[in-house]
């Protein structure tokens, strides 16, 4: 070892093990107990197949397709709205599906939405009367 130093193969393989002795049974024994960690797992986000919308005079609704839509509760559905966004989230299982709209092409008032039997219909109160050509810039 005082030869080759680092490099040599007693230095290498000359480390005793630190493990607990050897009480000469063959039959395994714990080491030790460790603490269970409980793993949570958040739903996985998706974003809404399809949807479509329609321009009205005072309002602009967006029809989003989701088979048995009227089944869920509300505390699974989720709606914000800002002057010029909205966020549209449902949780279905254990898939958080997400429709985000910003920026909108105009501005908003508010925002609701309705629970029918195949669909979501998300009813966006204009804050002026002005054709939306688009529904993001």
């Amino acid at each position: 070892i005082s030869r080759k130093g680092a490099n040599s193969y007693y230095y290498a393989h000359g480390n005793t093990a630190n493990g607990p002795a050897w009480d000469g049974k063959e039959q395994p024994r714990l080491l030790a107990v460790a603490t269970e960690q409980i793993v949570v797992s958040k739903p996985l986000a998706r974003s809404f197949e399809s949807f479509s919308w329609l321009d009205e005079t005072k309002n602009v609704r967006v029809y989003i397709d989701f088979p048995e839509a009227n089944s869920l509760s509300d505390e699974h559905i989720s709606l914000t709205s800002g002057d010029d966004s909205l966020e549209f989230s449902v949780i279905h299982g254990t898939v958080h599906y997400c429709l985000n709209l910003s920026p909108l092409s105009n501005p908003i008032e508010s925002a609701s939405f309705k629970k029918k039997s195949d669909k979501f219909v998300i009813t966006m109160k204009k804050s002026s009367e002005v054709t939306w050509d688009k529904l993001k810039k």
